[in-house]
């Protein structure tokens, strides 16, 4: 009897201990065919890796959770990207994330690589928009004409802001780790979630482009239709010049079916005058087959001019896709 009760006692410690800590295994594969005509480049039919001509990047991942007890959780991410159209990976291994955390009353502090805050703000502008990769031409091209952001630093310090009504934010420092070498990066972010209005403001410092962003962001959901924009400026150096930069999206969810476009405009100026100027749109709608699969199609245009009117770049970009998770 009292040997039963022990292995009762151990089973239940046991299962308490397993219930405290948590291991989720996930995925993404995006795959798409289409065609891509360039300038100078002529057509070209092409099987694309979701975030070359789909939805967004395939993945593969590992996420966990530990309850340290007293409100306290200890969390960890992994995530590898990867083309799933040739079976390579993509460098680093862990280009999506690596990092493991502290959450409590206090927010969250968080080590390692992953996705700056900053670029969690751009998500906002981009948030009515199922095409929020490929096919918003902000991501390809258009936003940042004259000099793109990093959307991910290694070595990063992330303190997030604990749950403030509807009121978000924090602010991050990478470490360049390189005494010859001043490329950290300083960012920030504050936000304010109510309802269907979402508003953000986003600042990224890059001191080894010699770059500074500044994005304010905003999406709002009307149920039948959900509308996003964002403006952006990148400061930048007296040869990089200064980006401004606008973009506007619009959703409409239809049952299974979404309809999205997106459109945005960049102008570079150095020394005072045009340098470049770009502009683009994004069409496209998503079919979900189930909760897990999407089937998409969509079409992209941009283009860049340079200061004297001369075409630099001009993309057409159409492709039908499947993108399942898991």
């Amino acid at each position: 009897m009292k040997k039963s009760l022990i292995a009762l006692a151990v089973l239940a410690a046991s299962g308490a201990a397993m219930a405290q800590s948590s291991v989720t295994v996930y995925g993404r594969v995006d795959l798409s065919v289409g065609s891509l005509k360039e300038l100078d480049k002529g057509s070209q039919t092409k099987l694309f890796n979701g975030g070359d001509g789909g939805l967004t990047t395939s993945r593969l991942g590992f996420r966990g959770s530990e309850d340290l007890g007293g409100g306290l959780k200890a969390n960890f991410k992994l995530e590898h990207r990867l083309n799933a159209d040739d079976g390579t990976s993509q460098d680093p291994f862990w280009k999506g994330e690596s990092t493991v955390s502290l959450v409590g009353g206090f927010g969250e502090v968080k080590l390692g690589r992953s996705s700056t805050i900053y670029d969690e703000v751009r998500g906002v502008a981009f948030g009515s928009s199922v095409f929020d990769s490929a096919f918003t031409p902000a991501s390809n091209g258009v936003w940042g004409s004259g000099g793109d952001y990093s959307s991910r630093f290694n070595n990063k310090i992330t303190y997030a802001l604990p749950k403030l009504g509807g009121v978000y934010g924090g602010f991050e420092y990478a470490l360049d780790e390189d005494a010859a070498v001043d490329a950290n990066m300083i960012g920030a972010k504050i936000g304010c979630k109510e309802g269907p209005l979402d508003v953000a403001l986003g600042l990224q410092q890059e001191k080894g482009k010699d770059n500074d962003y500044m994005l304010i962001a905003a999406a709002y959901d009307l149920g039948a239709v959900s509308l996003s924009g964002g403006y952006n400026t990148r400061r930048g150096s007296d040869a990089n010049g200064d980006d401004n930069e606008l973009t506007l999206g619009l959703n409409v969810p239809m049952g299974n079916v979404n309809l999205s476009f997106g459109f945005a405009t960049s102008k570079t100026e150095i020394g005072g005058s045009t340098a470049s100027k770009s502009s683009g749109f994004g069409v496209g709608a998503t079919y979900a087959l189930s909760k897990r699969t999407k089937a998409y199609g969509g079409f992209r245009s941009h283009n860049v001019k340079n200061g004297a009117g001369t075409k630099t770049a001009d993309t057409r970009l159409f492709a039908i896709g499947l993108r399942h998770d898991f």
